[in-house]
């Protein structure tokens, strides 16, 4: 129900302040919305702050710097292919086609943010033979930004991925791919000057567009309830530092504040098993029960942006080690097994794809038949050419990896049957030693990083290694313009929902790297756009 006054009225609310929230924060307002950001977090950016920050974009004008191409046919055919009939709703594969450019196009023409295709950046189904997959073009990343000197009260205020070891908190993904050594003297610049690469780059520069237009943000503020007028969204009332606020909105709530992943309980209803968050903790499924109260049609509930995870003790915060996403899996010189010493799953499958293999249910066992941890397993040689995490090329092992001279004595440390571990090793070696892997074809598919196996070389190293997650993506269905579909028929007038707090409109499917932030962008931007294009309401 609505409160009999407000506290204040605005044409249009956006809940969260990630890819999805400012995309469509800054659409509303250029529709000449009156708009009000309300953020849960003490920082601003959610997800795509500490994220990668690329954006997946079909037939983009920026791919021309690396002389690749596309179609919307190929895009569209590739998009098909990976959903598999998952989706809510196909016919959101071609607004989603047909939108992506158009939306990085708005954000870059009315922010300073910069986009560039990323060089060597493939489609994670290109080395499968997927129907439409491009070779690189497509992954969008934001230029460096220099949020000291373009944000200077807010610097503070907007999160980064600098506790995520495995890319770099100051280069860019580019940089990172590139395998090149690393320019020290730019990086230690960048850091000097708080020039921000990535997901951080992402929201500041979105988020510069939105200071620029007078766009009200408000941090700490905790959305607990939507305001309805006779089955329409009229508002909401949110807490902030203790105090409790009703605001009214005359053209709509865009609700994109994350997904459920550290909800132990709906992870659990829907997933079914534990996974390991590397987002911002702040992503408890507001959005999802929200749209729940009121009356929402949900789609996607077991899905998820899958992720492997690893945790080093050196990298911590008051409540323990920090989630950090895998490294070397699939490389020359490793494998992964299970807690029965056996493998489970080709070590090389794209990330989003990994985790799901923890899920599987082995009825003979009555048994999820591979229980987190398993243990990735790399020999001397890797170890002294690839550094994972705090365990670096040219010194000794941390005290955190477990490590022998022999299979026999690692199984034995790590509590495995020694028999199967050893029989495992000896059959992946045989075939490894010609570059073959007829159990799980490592061989044949896997990243653009993976090469043919080769047989691992004692002393060997063990890594613990767990099902994560980038976040859950199932909430409720939306449509073209990212209304909240009802349950039974027809949307939820005013009520919009974008990003991780939508169901995803690919289905289970994960194109590529930036395929969730796309999502979020192309229907935060097409939430704002409608809402600021509806007529005022009277409150």
């Amino acid at each position: 129900m609505a409160p009999r006054s407000w506290d204040e009225i605005v044409d249009v609310v956006v809940v969260g302040s990630g890819g999805a929230a400012l995309a469509a924060a800054l659409a509303a307002s250029v529709g000449e919305a009156e708009v009000l950001l309300l953020e849960k977090a003490d920082q601003l950016g959610g997800t795509t702050a500490v994220s990668g920050g690329v954006v997946w974009v079909p037939c983009n004008p920026h791919m021309q710097r690396l002389g690749a191409s596309d179609t919307r046919e190929n895009a569209l055919a590739y998009i098909r292919e990976l959903a598999k009939g998952s989706a809510p709703d196909e016919s959101l594969f071609e607004v989603f086609v047909d939108t992506a450019a158009e939306a990085i196009a708005f954000l870059e023409r009315h922010s300073p943010l910069e986009m560039f295709a990323t060089r060597g950046f493939a489609d994670y189904y290109h080395p499968y033979g997927v129907p439409g997959a491009t070779e690189q073009g497509r992954a969008l990343e934001p230029t460096p930004f220099p949020v000291r000197q373009q944000l200077p009260e807010w610097g503070s205020r907007i999160a980064s991925r600098i506790s995520m070891q495995t890319l770099g908190g100051y280069t860019t993904l580019e940089e990172d791919l590139s395998w090149a050594p690393v320019d020290q003297e730019l990086v230690s610049r960048r850091a000097a000057e708080d020039i921000r690469p990535k997901g951080a780059a992402l929201v500041a520069g979105i988020f510069k567009g939105l200071l620029d237009r007078d766009v009200d943000t408000r941090l700490g503020a905790r959305v607990r309830e939507l305001a309805s007028d006779d089955g329409a969204i009229v508002g909401l009332r949110y807490e902030q530092a203790g105090t409790s606020r009703w605001v009214g909105a005359r053209q709509g709530v865009v609700l994109a504040c994350g997904g459920f992943e550290w909800n132990r309980e709906l992870v659990d209803a829907h997933i079914g098993y534990e996974l390991h968050p590397v987002s911002p903790p702040h992503n408890q499924g507001d959005g999802l029960l929200l749209c729940m109260q009121a009356g929402a049609q949900l789609a996607n509930m077991g899905s998820f942006w899958g992720t492997g995870v690893m945790y080093d003790p050196t990298v911590a915060d008051e409540d323990g080690p920090i989630a950090q996403f895998d490294v070397a899996r699939g490389m020359p010189g490793s494998l992964i097994v299970d807690q029965s010493g056996r493998r489970f799953v080709n070590e090389a499958v794209p990330y989003n794809d990994f985790p799901r293999a923890f899920g599987a249910f082995d009825p003979l066992q009555v048994d999820f038949a591979h229980r987190a941890p398993a243990w990735q397993i790399v020999d001397h040689e890797l170890k002294e050419t690839f550094p994972m995490l705090s365990m670096e090329p040219g010194k000794p092992p941390p005290e955190w990896v477990a490590h022998a001279a022999g299979a026999r004595e690692l199984a034995t440390l790590l509590g495995i049957d020694p028999e199967a571990f050893e029989s495992t090793l000896a059959r992946f070696n045989q075939h490894a030693a010609n570059g073959e892997d007829p159990d799980f074809r490592r061989h044949q598919i896997g990243l653009q990083h993976a090469a043919k196996p080769r047989p691992l070389a004692p002393p060997l190293y063990a890594i613990a290694i767990y099902p994560g997650t980038l976040g859950t993506n199932g909430g409720p269905r939306i449509d073209a313009d990212a209304r909240v579909a009802r349950a039974g028929g027809g949307h939820v007038p005013g009520l919009y929902a974008a990003g991780n707090a939508a169901a995803n409109v690919f289905g289970w499917a994960y194109p590529s790297g930036g395929g969730t932030l796309a999502n979020a962008i192309v229907f935060g931007y097409r939430a704002g756009r409608h809402a600021a294009g509806q007529p005022r309401r009277t409150n």
